[in-house]
């Protein structure tokens, strides 16, 4: 059940080419538990003001934003910069904030978006994770579903942070990480590496691929294994849906 979940999820991610439609099937998906919104963030270890905020309320989160440097002193940054890993509950992570912050949780409260998980995405150089926030009224739905609403999370995050979309007014309300891997990564797929991810996404097997290029498996084997490190994939399925996404090429 979890894994067709999951699945029909990344299906669902896979089709959406930009950061506002991306940001609604996340939405569409969570819902299901629980959830009435959620706002996220990737931060680099070196200068937590280098950062991508994002988020389905900007309405909510632009103003805090702009009123305070939040991430300094946000008690959710401090645990997912501390190294936490596993979800936890945002009202624990906010029970003793300091006297900057207390002001911004007082508004959250107000507005009745004090209830949901925070769920880790961190990955190497960055500090990482997506608030969820729960429906006040049933906020124990996405309590029992946090294991795999954390699975949703990940991948919906791995997406978008994969996209390095600008700023706008529907969702994207800070971007200054202009340097990601990925950006440095996609630009360094040989020839080879591309054409062969590209056979891949009209369904060819490696065994095809070699007779088209005149190449062996091994060797095609070995392109797709570089290509998909270097997209920063975790499979091929996915450096196929990322080469698309990053026009490396066109089916």
């Amino acid at each position: 059940m979890i894994s067709d979940t999951v699945q029909t999820a990344i299906r669902l991610f896979e089709t959406c080419r930009d950061a506002p439609s991306l940001i609604g099937a996340f939405c569409a998906e969570t819902e299901q538990f629980g959830a009435i919104g959620f706002v996220a963030a990737d931060f680099s270890y070196a200068d937590r003001s280098d950062l991508l905020l994002y988020t389905s309320m900007p309405e909510v989160f632009s103003p805090l934003d702009h009123d305070s440097p939040w991430w300094s002193d946000d008690p959710v940054v401090a645990r997912l910069a501390a190294g936490e890993s596993l979800p936890f509950d945002v009202e624990d992570a906010w029970a003793d904030p300091l006297p900057s912050a207390a002001p911004r949780w007082a508004a959250l409260t107000e507005m009745r978006l004090n209830r949901g998980w925070v769920f880790p995405t961190s990955k190497p150089g960055y500090i990482g994770g997506v608030h969820i926030i729960a429906d006040p009224d049933n906020h124990q739905m996405l309590a029992s579903n946090r294991s795999l609403v954390h699975v949703l999370a990940t991948y919906f995050h791995s997406y978008l942070t994969g996209m390095d979309p600008d700023p706008d007014k529907r969702g994207i309300v800070r971007n200054t990480l202009y340097h990601r891997p990925n950006a440095d990564r996609r630009q360094k797929l040989s020839p080879r590496e591309v054409e062969c991810l590209r056979w891949a996404a009209f369904g060819k097997t490696a065994g095809e691929i070699a007779e088209i290029e005149g190449i062996s498996v091994h060797t095609v084997r070995q392109y797709f294994k570089a290509g998909t490190a270097k997209l920063n994939a975790r499979n091929q399925t996915q450096a196929v849906a990322r080469a698309l996404k990053y026009g490396l090429f066109q089916i």
